[in-house]
Parts: C-alpha cells; sequence; structure tokens
C-alpha cells in the first residue's frame, strides 16, 4: 500500500473510507447480523435505528465518497463495538474496525482538520450530485449577503426555422422570476437584460415584444399580466450593449414579494446550418439573483433534430462577461436534461400559469404546440452568479 505521506487527499480519503467498510463488512458477518435489514440489526442488538441505517448504506455503496457523511463519530462506533462483542463479534475483528476508525480521523486530520471541511471537499470535488450541499448552503449565505432572493428563475427559449427562409431560425424568450423577497432594503436589483451577439461579436437584428401592454414606465418587453404580487418600479437603463431592468426597492419580506416576467421575439434572428463563424448554438440561462430552482426549458420545433440532446455546462462569473473561457469558471454539473416529449403538457408546480405563459408565445409566433418538443432542465440552488448554458453543435447544410 502507497505510504500515507505518499498519498494525495482524495486516495487517502478512498483508502481509508474502504478500510473501513471492509472492517465493518467482517464485523457484521461474525456477529450474525444481516446488512440489508437494519431495522432487525437495531433490534437484535439493541441499538439505534438511525445508528444502523447509516451503517447499512455504507456497506452497500461501493462509493467510498458517497459513504463519508454517513460515517459516525467515535462515540457511535463505541456503542456499536458494545454491541457486537456482547453478540460473539471476535475482539480482534472489534479491533480492526476500531483501528479503521482511527485511520478515518487521522486521514481527516491531515488533510481537512474536521468532518465538516471534509463534507465541504469531497461535495465541491464531484461525485453523483456534485455541489448539491455546497449550493443549498450558498443559496442561503448569498441571500442574506445581498438581501434578495428567488423562489424560482425562469428561462425558456423557443427555436423554429422561419416559414419564410428554413435556413434561418425564428426564435423567443421568456425571463423571469418568481416571488423575489427582499431580507433588507436593497435600492436596485438588475433582474432582466437585453442582449445579444454572435459568435464573431455582431450585434443581431433589434428583437420585439412578445407583449403589448407597453406602457410608459416599464416598457414593451415586461409581460404585465403574467406578473404579480407587490411589483415594484422598475427602472431601465440602456447602453451600448442593449437594456437593463432594474427593480426599485419596496418592502422587506413576504409583504414585498412579486413575480416578474419579461418577453421578445426574432423573426429569422440566426442562421440554422453551420457557418464558419458559427459553429456551434448556445443557449443561455443567467442566474444573478440567489434562487432555490432555476427551471430552463428549450421548446424547439420537431423539425430541428441536431437540438434534440443539448449539452449542459455551468459557469461561474466572478472573472466577468468572459469567466467561461477560463478553466476554473467551468463547475461541476450532473444535472440533466428531461424530454418532455411533442406537444407536451408544460404545466409546473414551481410555476403558477406556466403553460398559459408559452401558449402566448406561441400564438404570437404564429406556432403550432404540436409541433414542438420540450427539454427541460430543472436545477435546484443555482449557484449566483452564474452561466447555464445549453449548447447543441450546428448541421452542415445538405446533411
Amino acid at each position: 500500500m502507497t505510504q500515507t505521506a505518499e498519498m494525495t487527499f482524495d486516495e487517502h480519503c478512498r483508502d481509508a473510507v474502504l478500510a473501513l467498510r471492509g472492517a465493518l463488512l467482517d464485523l457484521y458477518r461474525e456477529a450474525g447480523a444481516v446488512v440489508e435489514k437494519p431495522q432487525d440489526v437495531a433490534r437484535r442488538y439493541k441499538l439505534n435505528k438511525n445508528l444502523t441505517w447509516k451503517i447499512a448504506r455504507i456497506l452497500q455503496t461501493e462509493d467510498a465518497y458517497a459513504a463519508v457523511p454517513l460515517i459516525p463519530g467515535a462515540s457511535g462506533f463505541e456503542i456499536l463495538l458494545d454491541a457486537m462483542q456482547r453478540a460473539g463479534a471476535p475482539a480482534n475483528v472489534v479491533a480492526r474496525v476500531r483501528a479503521a476508525a482511527e485511520g478515518f480521523d487521522r486521514m481527516i486530520e491531515i488533510h481537512t482538520g474536521d468532518r465538516a471541511t471534509l463534507e465541504l471537499a469531497l461535495d465541491s470535488m464531484g461525485g453523483e450530485r456534485p455541489l448539491e450541499m455546497s449550493r443549498k448552503l450558498a443559496f442561503r449565505g448569498n441571500s442574506g449577503v445581498w438581501g434578495i432572493q428567488s423562489h424560482v428563475r425562469v428561462t425558456t427559449q423557443f427555436l423554429a426555422p422561419s416559414a419564410e427562409d428554413p435556413a434561418l431560425l425564428d426564435a423567443a424568450l421568456i425571463g423571469g422570476m418568481t416571488r423575489v423577497r427582499r431580507l433588507r432594503h436593497v435600492p436596485r436589483w438588475p433582474v432582466f437584460q437585453l442582449r445579444q451577439y454572435n459568435d464573431d461579436g455582431t450585434t443581431p437584428n433589434a428583437p420585439e415584444p412578445i407583449s403589448i401592454e407597453e406602457d410608459d414606465e416599464s416598457g414593451p418587453w415586461l409581460m404585465k399580466s403574467f406578473c404579480g404580487g407587490a411589483m415594484p418600479r422598475m427602472h431601465i437603463k440602456e447602453s451600448a450593449q442593449g437594456l437593463t431592468y432594474e427593480i426599485g426597492d419596496g418592502p422587506v419580506g413576504k409583504t414585498g414579494e412579486f413575480t416578474c416576467f419579461f418577453g421578445y421575439f426574432h423573426r429569422q434572428i440566426v442562421p440554422r446550418y453551420r457557418e464558419e463563424q458559427n459553429r456551434v448554438a448556445e443557449l443561455f440561462s443567467t442566474v444573478s439573483i440567489p434562487a432555490e430552482s432555476l427551471l430552463f426549458d428549450l421548446i424547439v420545433h420537431r423539425d430541428l433534430v441536431e437540438a434534440m440532446r443539448p449539452e449542459v455546462e455551468l459557469y461561474g462569473k466572478l472573472w466577468g462577461a468572459d469567466a467561461d473561457s477560463l478553466p476554473a469558471s467551468r463547475l461541476p454539473c450532473s444535472d440533466q436534461v428531461i424530454d418532455l416529449g411533442v406537444g407536451a403538457q408544460l404545466a409546473t408546480p414551481l410555476v403558477p400559469r406556466y403553460a398559459e405563459m408559452v401558449r402566448k408565445v406561441m400564438d404570437n409566433m404564429g406556432w403550432n404546440p404540436g409541433e414542438f418538443r420540450c427539454l427541460r432542465l430543472i436545477m435546484l440552488y443555482p449557484p449566483m452568479p452564474s452561466t447555464v448554458v445549453m449548447r447543441y453543435p450546428l448541421p452542415t447544410a445538405g446533411e
């Protein structure tokens, strides 16, 4: 075996967990305990059911890192070992478990210093659900730091071949957030940006609003009939890059909660097929507010077979607009797109009136919903600030 001093953190952690798991398997076998029946083990050996359930999970998983949060502390091990020894487990087998538990504790002392930091490091490294714990902790922390939070961040992208020129795509977008709540008075907060660009840096044609509910204050981009709650005043900032909508201040807590949505569309906005400067289609959802969930739908015409299996990538935006060019900005992400099928029922408990809002876009564009497929991504506690990207390669014309 590699000497401890020469082991990397991940090697040492894996070996320590597997050594402990092997010793526990021997202990159960010698004591006559059945791994698959933690309730029976608890009853037979007069042990806490939570303890025997954790041990059973450790013994049944092949993923050493996933077992770490389940490993009991020193007092829990002593309770288990005393019970098993009274039931007839040999002293040398009991001693082996105790030594393996001590080895696990030494690994923690060497590499992370405490159990909480160990679990944080493993969560950051990845696994079946990378960053699950960290993202939830970050949501709570960022909500307090920034003084604002949202229940759901919504991005819905629509793509279809243009009726006039099928080599070009029509596109539409719904962006918004539900149940925005302030935790302290926040003077202004950006909630929507109207910015478009091509791979070569050029700006495409100007978009048109989904809604026709224009007024002097909020302009045409706000889908006012789908907004609700204590809607604050909207402040619109113009720059060379486009428009930014900022919400004004309002009541703290539930009395100030509101929901807002924006929408726009383009006709013949981007080429469907590969060009020298455009080889990949990328659809973005920017997370710029702490949110419990992200609902990111790609609603795509069934003829666009090239778009049916998009890749999902997650990028932190700490380094600005070009963050996705930095290797360190790409974050672990195991969240997968779910294909809801053609003509799917899109209603979701996450967003009230969502299907109605999608139907409004379809009617506006003159599209038949039965010809569209919905590819849905739901991400819990999306990192903030970050950009979630759905990406697919553009096909070559004629192929």
